[in-house]
């Protein structure tokens, strides 16, 4: 994703969590909450603590079983930890700050859906490097995800307006997260080169290419 591409994700989605928690959907959160008590008050099944790893789970079991990925390891890794560390920061912080009440009423901790944006962090990991195996990947890698959405629901965890903007957040931290991989590997190799050439008395140019993924081209001169 181009820098300015991401820019204007990054406001779009800045602007849709924000008008979410002032109560864009607020109709549609005491609906479905009347909705559950009225004909699922009993729903009680916690599957959905441990359904948001199953998708990064999945991904380093198939990178660990040999089936190739779009990243190699270090950029897997890097993204990966970026990822969960950017998710992590900004739904830790709004919650403090946003001070939401649970729709069982427990807290004061409920948006935006940790519980979601973790599950969205996974998918989308997932799929960035596996989703371009088979045109379903995309449903298969997101299909915990959401099912972890609706089940915060549920459990009456979480207000719709909880589960959708961790969904935001999740799926925006991971191209966030990708996007600063890059430039960190790009910057760290360009290190190297001129370290390479550094006994010769020569100097390493560095051209950078269109796209992140191809190779990147050196001049030397003596």
């Amino acid at each position: 994703m181009s820098p300015r591409k991401l820019m204007f994700w990054l406001f779009a989605c800045i602007f849709l969590v924000c008008a979410l928690r002032a109560g864009l959907l607020t109709s549609a959160d005491q609906y479905i909450y009347h909705l559950r008590n009225m004909h699922a008050s009993t729903f009680a099944y916690r599957y959905d603590d441990f359904l948001p790893y199953l998708p990064i789970v999945a991904m380093f079991v198939l990178k660990l079983t040999g089936v190739k990925s779009r990243s190699n390891w270090k950029r897997m890794l890097v993204s990966t930890a970026f990822s969960y560390i950017l998710m992590g920061t900004i739904v830790l912080t709004m919650k403090s700050l946003a001070g939401v009440l649970r729709p069982d009423g427990s807290d004061f901790l409920s948006f935006p859906s940790g519980h979601t944006a973790t599950a969205f962090t996974a998918a989308t990991l997932l799929y960035k490097e596996y989703g371009f195996k088979t045109p379903l990947a995309g449903i298969a890698t997101f299909l915990p995800a959401v099912v972890t959405g609706f089940t915060r629901q549920l459990n009456n965890r979480h207000w719709l307006s909880d589960v959708l903007a961790g969904a935001i957040i999740g799926i925006m931290m991971v191209e966030l997260a990708y996007f600063l991989t890059d430039r960190l590997l790009m910057k760290t190799g360009a290190q190297t080169c001129s370290k390479s050439y550094k006994h010769n008395g020569g100097y390493c140019l560095t051209i950078r290419p269109i796209m992140f993924f191809r190779p990147r081209q050196s001049i030397f001169l003596r």
